[in-house]
């Protein structure tokens, strides 16, 4: 096979232009070049020396120069563990999954009504009943909202009558009964996983006819479960939602998947700008979503290349209930999988798309490179220390 080139112009550095993570209006210098066609080698290597692309427009910041330095992040899929709040989120999914309940948000923000007075919905906010006693009869009184964390907005109601003297309580502690208290005949309580420990190392002296202090046991680690096991856990035979996960292809070479679904997608992102950017709807067009997120300079062939899928530009489907919910854009390169923007129906934040879409795009490329060794790394582009939407990727 012939050894292909990319065909791009170069733009070289700039004056300083605004800055869409801070806001500051000349603050922000790149280097840039319009790709035409770029070989997916080709890109991968601008890739590893800090480039992006966004469309066919590569740039690369000047970090010496800039307001909000951008650092490339690199994860090795093979080397992944989840961190705590990962496997909370993996199972606050599964769960929504499998039995439909949503993840509890804590109480809304409340404001007092016309009356003065606060409004709660009880459906929806934690509530204890408060027993009260009345002439001697225990009676229920109306819930309180409570909160077990320090949130502003939660919402704390003492009811009080006041023609009732408050109670005091006093710190007097009353003589023990005669009688009771531990028997000094039987031996001293403890744990269950200790005595378990010690019936172990008694039978085992006994088999080995030694002494039970000689038998040392080894602590068993549990066997660390992978973020395949959380994403492939069992699901009930009818669960309350179906979440299906399509691959489509995009840039020059549309699949016809993409065709079909294409109202949906541009639906979805004029959605989400608009809602979490602020973008004005004229800037949320079909002619803007094609150049940003569609047109690509990457060929799909690669010389020597494993990979099941092609290689190039795609757009990672996200399908609940044969509804499109987000759509993770991904380039598939020899050695990485590079994110490139993802966006979704701001009705779905409670499931915290950005972080559950990049779990699943590390699942993506560790399947990659079962079948394709090369394929080793997950790209999540850059981060921006200051940026509170990139928070996501630390």
């Amino acid at each position: 096979m012939a050894e292909k080139y990319g065909i791009v112009e170069y733009f070289g550095d700039h004056a300083g232009y605004r800055c869409g993570y801070c806001g500051k209006s000349d603050t922000n210098f790149s280097n840039g070049m319009w790709a035409h066609t770029l070989t997916v080698q080709s890109y991968q290597w601008l890739l590893e020396r800090g480039w992006r692309r966004s469309g066919r427009y590569c740039y690369k910041p000047t970090m010496e120069k800039c307001c909000c330095p951008q650092y490339m992040i690199r994860i090795s899929a093979k080397d992944f563990r989840l961190t705590k709040s990962q496997k909370k989120l993996l199972k606050k999914v599964h769960r929504y999954l499998s039995t439909g309940e949503k993840p509890w948000k804590g109480l809304e923000k409340v404001k007092p009504n016309s009356a003065g007075s606060v409004s709660v919905d009880m459906e929806t906010t934690h509530c204890k009943p408060i027993m009260a006693l009345t002439d001697g009869v225990s009676q229920e009184r109306p819930a309180v909202p409570f909160c077990d964390n320090n949130d502003a907005h939660c919402l704390f109601t003492e009811i009080v009558d006041k023609n009732k003297p408050v109670e005091k309580f006093t710190s007097e502690r009353k003589p023990p009964i005669k009688g009771s208290g531990p028997n000094s005949e039987k031996p001293k309580c403890g744990k269950a996983k200790q005595r378990r420990l010690e019936r172990k190392r008694q039978k085992l002296a006994a088999q080995a006819n030694i002494d039970p202090s000689e038998v040392i046991l080894l602590p068993k680690k549990p066997a660390e479960k992978t973020i395949e096991d959380f994403l492939n856990g069992p699901m009930p035979d009818q669960p309350a939602h179906r979440l299906e996960i399509k691959l489509v292809k995009s840039g020059d070479e549309l699949s016809d998947s993409f065709h079909s679904t294409f109202k949906q997608s541009l639906a979805v992102y004029s959605k989400y700008q608009m809602s979490v950017h602020k973008d004005k709807p004229a800037d949320c067009n079909k002619t803007t979503f094609e150049g940003f997120l569609v047109d690509s300079p990457l060929e799909t062939g690669h010389q020597g290349g494993k990979s099941p899928h092609e290689y190039g530009s795609f757009h990672q489907q996200y399908w609940l209930d044969d509804k499109l919910i987000a759509v993770g854009v991904i380039d598939i390169l020899p050695s990485y999988v590079s994110s490139v923007y993802l966006y979704y129906d701001p009705v779905y934040s409670f499931l915290s798309l950005g972080t559950y879409a990049a779990l699943r795009e590390i699942a993506f490329t560790r399947n990659l490179m079962a079948v394709d060794p090369d394929i080793q790394f997950y790209c999540m582009g850059y981060y921006i220390n200051s940026c509170p939407k990139m928070r996501y990727k630390v």
